[in-house]
């Protein structure tokens, strides 16, 4: 279970937003809007064999393109040649777009020039290229097309990159006093985001944050908003909307953490008769394994954070449906939660102390009673005999005491044991109490 330092409900709204796909044309800049860099293991590009360039005739430089695959783009040209690319292909409705220029590069003295660029997650499609290489007076150019497509995402095997730019449809009102948490929330999930994944997944997901060619795009926004899943019914593109406040207010970093892992969720969970149209559960199932916040699993609305004093537990678990939803066929039972194991350990040695209690108190009263009607007997003897008692009502008299000192002395020692049982329930109950989580 997660901590931190308040309480908050996360209240997802994972429901599609529908956006037309445009045919994106841009033009050539001198450079890309990110800086190249090595794509993460799952961003395979597509597998199309490299298409034969078209070279307009009135130029007099030879340019060969040697690889066109979505994220990569090389070509054969004479040396020394400056070369510059445009890109054309559809944008989608969520998500993020390639870059439409590649930077100006000079082939090698092999004559030869390489673009690594970024490639998100597109729909199926075709995409178009045009390279211009100029050396000199001498020219050339070149133009194709090349595929894209890729497999769907799958749990086991997730790259995200995390982003504060503006989402494509999506409107706000930043608030730049919110913008610290955001950071911190970046920062937070650039660390720990792979780690969290894999625990909520019992082992089995794999997560990966990348800063180029990711299967999905998290924005986390400085703003006000409900965080959300986003698809296209239109081209299937997908995407995921962070605000670091909702509903109740600034969320922690903790709550944004556990929100971000509900909405990967809806990448895949839920639909079926047992979901409602937002992607949640229509019914809570107590999981077997799974306690307190998290004994629901991740997916149902809203997802609750409850804090313990000072400290705040957020749900990071999926459920056994939820892990089957994700597409785990086989998948081991939850891993024990310490603090919950500790909290039930504890409330296993205070059920019979309470049973212990009520007991010791029961006969306790009991002799009470027992010990009032004695001290009501001698009364009645001293009453009657102020001034001395024959000797049989004396010796009655003395049997009463000695039953009584008797009982006394029994008794005090019940209290005594009730007094230390009561102490250790206390001091046990105050542990639990004092636990941030809960054990039910």
């Amino acid at each position: 279970m997660r901590h931190g330092s308040q309480s908050q409900t996360v209240k997802n709204m994972p429901a599609t937003r529908r956006g037309l796909a445009t045919l994106l044309v841009l033009a050539v800049a001198a450079a890309c809007t990110r800086a190249p860099a090595a794509a993460g293991p799952s961003s395979a590009p597509s597998s199309s064999a490299p298409l034969a360039s078209v070279a307009p005739a009135a130029t007099d430089m030879a340019v060969t393109v040697t690889e066109s695959t979505y994220g990569t783009l090389a070509l054969q040209t004479a040396k020394g040649a400056e070369c510059s690319a445009e890109l054309t292909a559809v944008a989608p409705a969520f998500g993020e777009a390639p870059p439409s220029a590649l930077p100006a590069q000079i082939a090698t003295a092999a004559g030869i020039v390489r673009w690594s660029y970024p490639a998100p997650r597109l729909p199926v499609t075709t995409a178009y290229y045009r390279v211009n290489c100029r050396a000199g007076s001498s020219s050339g150019a070149a133009n194709g097309q090349f595929s894209v497509s890729r497999g769907p995402m799958i749990a086991s095997a997730l790259t995200v990159r995390l982003s504060t730019d503006n989402p494509p449809r999506e409107s706000f009102n930043p608030n730049a006093s919110l913008v610290p948490l955001r950071d911190a929330a970046i920062a937070r999930m650039r660390s720990t985001l792979a780690s969290e994944w894999k625990s909520a997944t019992r082992g089995l997901g794999g997560l990966q944050v990348v800063e180029q060619s990711a299967d999905i795009t998290i924005f986390v926004l400085a703003a006000h908003g409900t965080s959300v899943h986003r698809r296209s019914f239109n081209d299937g593109s997908e995407d995921i909307v962070v605000y670091v406040e909702g509903e109740l207010g600034q969320k922690t970093v903790e709550n944004t953490i556990a929100t971000t892992l509900h909405e990967i969720g809806h990448i895949w969970c839920c639909t079926g008769a047992d979901a409602d149209d937002g992607g949640h559960w229509k019914t809570k199932v107590r999981d077997p394994g799974l306690y307190g916040v998290d004994k629901y699993g991740l997916m149902t609305d809203p997802v609750t954070c409850v804090a313990f004093g000072a400290v705040l537990s957020c749900p990071n678990r999926f459920s056994d449906r939820e892990m089957r939803a994700l597409g785990f066929a086989t998948f081991p039972p939850p891993v024990p939660d310490a603090c919950a194991v500790q909290a039930q350990s504890i409330s296993g040695k205070l059920a019979p102390m309470q049973g212990q209690l009520t007991d010791l108190n029961a006969q306790i009263n009991a002799a009470n009673a027992q010990l009032a009607s004695i001290d009501a007997q001698l009364n009645a003897i001293h009453a009657q005999y102020p001034n001395g008692a024959p000797p049989a009502v004396v010796n009655q008299a003395n049997a009463l005491v000695a039953q009584y000192n008797s009982l006394n002395t029994q008794n005090n020692a019940r209290i005594a044991q009730f007094n230390a049982l009561l102490e250790t329930s206390r001091s046990l109950a105050a542990q639990l109490n004092a636990l941030p989580c809960d054990p039910s």
